[in-house]
């Protein structure tokens, strides 16, 4: 196990690759901002549009345990970078895709091969390159990214007058991402672990660990539940605005205020979490808060207490988004040398819940509700979003009341290690 260390060029490698994973993250949004350019272009109808956001994230599930497992046995520098290869490939696709919605549809699901090597190997990268106090706060600053690369995406894709501007963007910050890992990113002082065991030995292991399930589906609910948040809620405040062009406006300000807040709290508040002893009490208040939070505002009046709560709900969801990445280097039952597998299947159940919960599940439910898709259609989506948030609390119970952190961890098993009189690095859970 790695005693905390303060590595040279630990910011460096966290910058590349937060800034890689805004990249994809703008990739991915930008058609919903530019969705009516999107329909008029290829003219396609709601569904079609929904595959095509949706498609990408198929690709995780279809890669993720892959992207893990080869991370593994030959390092995740070379599996983000085959990864993104494919991404940049996708995107050159998009933008040549004219008017043919295969080609679109095609491309978008290359591109998603990326997602796959990135969310399978984050959780292993930053607990290689932060082993102590600082992963939460290098976490939240990675998982920043999401917002604010969907932030981007939304305000220039509502912006843009040429499609082809976004997709050639697109395939443009993707190629800058690229170089700025190559760029940024150097091996471990203390060499990337790589795992010689043989894979379907090691990957039996990590498939019959419970606490890995656990956690996966803490992800599935959780990430699909932030999913649904960022699909619907522009037009849910638009809807309960009675459809006014200064509500669709509003609405618009809302959520960008609220994206904004999330990117700051992801990054500040898990070091708050961390106070804490235990993860599970902190993130069953949080989850209770955000889904009382998410589906109070559709129960009343568009305006002010709108505002109100889209600024504080951030308070609540946005440190769990680190900490629901940093899960697998906080089991104890989990080795670092496994560490690319288990963020494999996690990475899997994640994209999972982006790919499923919003369209696939709460959506049909909803229409049964209000098939005109009116503001009862969408109070039905959000009363959806908080059954999802008690699941993210009760699936809790699936896994150990782990450590709030990493650097807490650590100390544990420095603490087992000395217990059993052996030293921390010969300990058998070493990280």
């Amino acid at each position: 196990m790695k005693e905390e260390k303060l590595y040279p060029r630990r910011w460096a490698v966290l910058t590349g690759l937060t800034i890689i994973l805004v990249a994809l993250q703008f990739s991915f949004i930008v058609p919903g901002g530019a969705a009516a350019l999107v329909f008029m272009n290829y003219g396609i109808n709601p569904m079609q549009f929904s595959m095509v956001m949706s498609i990408p994230y198929l690709s995780g599930i279809l890669f993720g345990i892959l992207s893990g497992v080869l991370a593994d046995r030959y390092g995740f520098n070379k599996v983000i970078v085959v990864g993104f290869a494919f991404a940049l490939i996708g995107a050159i696709w998009r933008a040549f895709s004219g008017t043919s919605y295969l080609q679109l549809f095609i491309s978008s699901f290359i591109m998603g091969i990326a997602t796959a090597a990135l969310n399978a190997n984050s959780a292993k990268i930053v607990r290689t390159w932060f082993p102590g106090k600082s992963n939460s706060v290098a976490m939240g600053i990675y998982v920043a990214g999401l917002s604010g690369g969907a932030a981007l995406a939304l305000f220039y894709g509502s912006r843009v007058t040429v499609l082809t501007d976004a997709w050639f963007l697109s395939a443009g910050l993707i190629a800058v991402g690229i170089v700025a890992w190559l760029v940024l990113y150097r091996r471990h002082p203390d060499g990337d672990t790589q795992i010689q065991e043989n894979i379907s030995e090691y990957l039996g292991i990590v498939l019959k660990n419970k606490d890995v399930w656990g956690i996966s589906i803490f992800a599935m609910l959780f990430f699909g539940m932030t999913n649904v948040n960022g699909q619907y809620c522009v037009a849910a405040m638009s809807a309960l605005g009675g459809g006014d062009p200064a509500a669709i406006l509003e609405a618009g300000s809302i959520s960008t205020v609220n994206t904004v807040i999330g990117c700051i709290c992801s990054i500040a508040l898990p070091a708050v979490i961390a106070m804490f002893s235990r993860l599970r009490g902190p993130v069953i208040f949080c989850m209770v808060a955000t889904g009382i939070l998410f589906c109070l505002p559709y129960f009343l009046p568009f305006g002010l207490p709108t505002w109100i709560i889209y600024i504080i709900l951030p308070v609540f969801f946005g440190p769990i988004m680190a900490i629901t990445k940093m899960l697998p280097a906080l089991l104890p039952s989990v080795k670092q040398e496994h560490l690319g597998a288990v963020g494999g299947v996690q990475s899997t159940f994640q994209n999972v819940g982006f790919f499923a919960l919003a369209s696939y599940v709460l959506s049909p439910i909803a229409m049964a509700v209000d098939p005109t898709g009116g503001l009862p259609y969408y109070q039905a989506i959000f009363v959806g979003v908080l059954v999802v948030c008690l699941l993210v609390a009760a699936s809790l119970f699936l896994f150990p009341n782990v450590r709030t952190s990493v650097a807490a961890k650590i100390a544990d098993d420095h603490a087992a290690a000395a217990a059993a009189g052996v030293s921390a690095d010969a300990a058998p859970s070493a990280e």
